[in-house]
């Protein structure tokens, strides 16, 4: 006769808080995967999309072997005077802002229609700097550029009050280069941080800082530069006939030389503007002799001869002023 089996009261209730022991055990390790998964997606996409311009993604296959170079290429100050400023206002928001490829390459920046980039010539050669450093969640870069302009201006003067803490994109290249880059983009601009003026025993002059906190660094700019095209004047007429535009082609006279004696289309609100004239002549240059409506420097004559330029400061509508150091007169 067999024995008679004892059943377990609490079988079924071990086996119900063993279930839920593995169902909860199985969540967490989900959870925990899910976690490690979006943490490795975050840290690429800090990586892949940090500013406006996206800094790419690229493993060290790309990046090759990095080798040494010579102290050429290592010494400083080698940015060249001239930058452009373009103000993020100026870009055209319904184009898309291109993006570097990877020869880190970036084309044309969009601008409004009417609007056109404007350089500004440093009194002492521009810095650049980048700067990173890891946190305890993630890395941080900032990009500080500074310039220092001389004098202080009336143009000067005004960018101070009008811009100071706005947004810029900055087109900048190396001495003895064609080759532009560019630094900023239309949604991690460079911020004219602060300026510093400086009128004392020291001397006169605007410096300029710029920043953004990006670890995305320059790229090379290989767009246009967006200029207003000069206007063409007409030959043999002895009057300057001047408009709202700020640049003036000079041509070769049809028969003769000829010089420029009269000034029109100025009026008082005009005081201050910049006049600039490119000269275009070859046998029939015209010309512009000091007088009463030209107040040249050192009372020179400025000959129109292609590869020439001067700039002039409107005092009043029927006078404009040579700026110092602005003239380049070509053989």
């Amino acid at each position: 006769m067999k024995p008679k089996r004892i059943s377990d009261p609490f079988k079924k209730g071990r086996q119900y808080a063993f279930a839920k022991q593995k169902q909860l055990l199985l969540s967490i390790l989900a959870l925990v995967a899910v976690v490690f998964v979006l943490g490795i997606f975050q840290e690429a996409m800090n990586h892949l999309f940090i500013g406006g311009l996206g800094c790419t993604l690229a493993t060290m296959s790309f990046i090759g072997n990095v080798k040494d170079v010579p102290d050429r290429e290592t010494s400083g100050s080698k940015i060249a005077y001239q930058i452009y400023l373009v103000h993020r206002s100026q870009v055209n928001p319904d184009i898309p802002f291109p993006l570097p490829n990877v020869n880190r390459q970036v084309s044309t920046i969009p601008m409004i229609d009417g609007e056109y980039m404007h350089y500004f010539e440093a009194h002492s050669i521009p810095t650049y700097d980048g700067t990173g450093e890891k946190g305890d969640v993630t890395t941080t870069g900032t990009n500080t550029f500074v310039s220092v302009m001389g004098g202080m201006r009336d143009q000067l003067l005004n960018f101070i009050e009008e811009f100071t803490g706005d947004k810029f994109i900055i087109l900048f290249k190396e001495v003895g280069t064609n080759q532009w880059f560019i630094l900023g983009g239309y949604d991690d601009p460079m911020v004219l941080q602060s300026f510093e003026a400086k009128h004392n025993g020291d001397g006169r002059y605007v410096t300029f800082t710029f920043k953004r906190t990006s670890l995305c660094q320059y790229y090379k700019y290989t767009g246009a530069i967006v200029a207003q095209t000069a206007t063409n004047l007409v030959a043999d007429n002895a009057t300057l006939a001047l408009t709202s535009a700020g640049e003036y082609n000079i041509p070769d006279g049809t028969a003769a030389t000829y010089a420029y004696n009269a000034i029109s289309g100025l009026t008082a609100n005009d005081k201050g503007r910049y006049i600039t004239l490119y000269g275009k002549g070859t046998t029939k240059s015209a010309t512009i002799p000091d007088s009463s409506y030209f107040v040249m420097e050192d009372g020179a004559t400025w000959t129109a001869k292609a590869g020439s330029r001067i700039t002039f400061m409107v005092m009043d509508p029927t006078t404009l002023i040579e700026v110092p150091k602005s003239r380049v007169q070509s053989a």
